[in-house]
């Protein structure tokens, strides 16, 4: 079987599933909790990510390769910033996040396989999971809390659906 590649997709789709993973870092992590935690939150993403180049997928490999995650930082960076420089209100970024996963999810039934889309979903998933995690959600000193918020779960529950 042959699986999908970096080189079997135009450069706008290759975008399309090269920058979701940052996205979905970004719309999970400021769903809920305080600055602090964001900055962990942020982290983990960038970790579980980079990541990717351990997996058995050539396309995760692919998009966590050192090149293409200083690409999509700057794109997606691009999106989530307004014209005067100001960050996307929170309530925004996971609209934003789930639309690029339904035309991520799009690009794939298109060009890949079944297997394709698994391994992309599991990564993307697996990203979003890793960032809810960073940091307990209501927690005083690192005391208590929940390791996942409701809103953490809602948001990688969208993003879930969006990727089916």
């Amino acid at each position: 079987m042959n699986l999908l590649t970096r080189a079997s997709l135009s450069s706008e789709q290759w975008a399309a599933l090269r920058n979701l993973p940052h996205l979905v870092a970004i719309a999970v992590s400021t769903a809920a909790g305080s600055p602090i935690d964001l900055l962990f939150e942020l982290a983990a993403g960038r970790d579980a990510i980079a990541n990717g180049i351990n997996n058995d997928h050539p396309l995760v490999r692919a998009i966590a390769g050192r090149g293409e995650l200083e690409a999509a930082a700057v794109a997606v960076r691009a999106l989530v910033t307004e014209p005067q420089g100001m960050h996307r209100a929170p309530e925004e970024l996971l609209p934003l996040a789930t639309e690029a996963a339904r035309h991520a999810a799009d690009v794939l039934r298109a060009r890949g396989s079944e297997l394709d889309r698994y391994a992309y979903r599991e990564f993307v998933l697996g990203v979003a999971r890793r960032v809810a995690e960073a940091a307990r959600e209501g927690d005083f000193l690192g005391l208590g809390g929940r390791l996942v918020s409701d809103a953490e779960r809602a948001a990688i529950s969208a993003v879930a659906e969006a990727l089916a």
